[in-house]
């Protein structure tokens, strides 16, 4: 299966937003780890996500967080 890279980011002052987007969304993101640049004022968020398409990959996001992400398709490669 593809896997995608979802980039999100929000102004400092959405933070609050983004993180409450959550509550009550069923996700399998949901209580995972994600990467994080908020703490050090980068206000972004990282997953990379197995889905079949953007679309799907986005959908694993709720509306407020999915509609500031950028879904980019992703694979390992090894690194010599």
């Amino acid at each position: 299966m593809p896997s995608f890279l979802l980039c999100h980011r929000h102004a400092p002052d959405e933070c609050r937003f983004a993180f409450a987007a959550w509550h009550g969304f069923d996700s399998p993101l949901r209580h995972l780890q994600a990467l994080s640049s908020c703490p050090s004022g980068g206000h972004a968020l990282w997953w990379v996500v197995p889905a079949a398409d953007p679309g799907a990959a986005l959908a694993q996001l709720p509306a407020y967080v999915r509609q500031r992400t950028e879904a980019i398709p992703v694979s390992e490669v090894p690194i010599p």
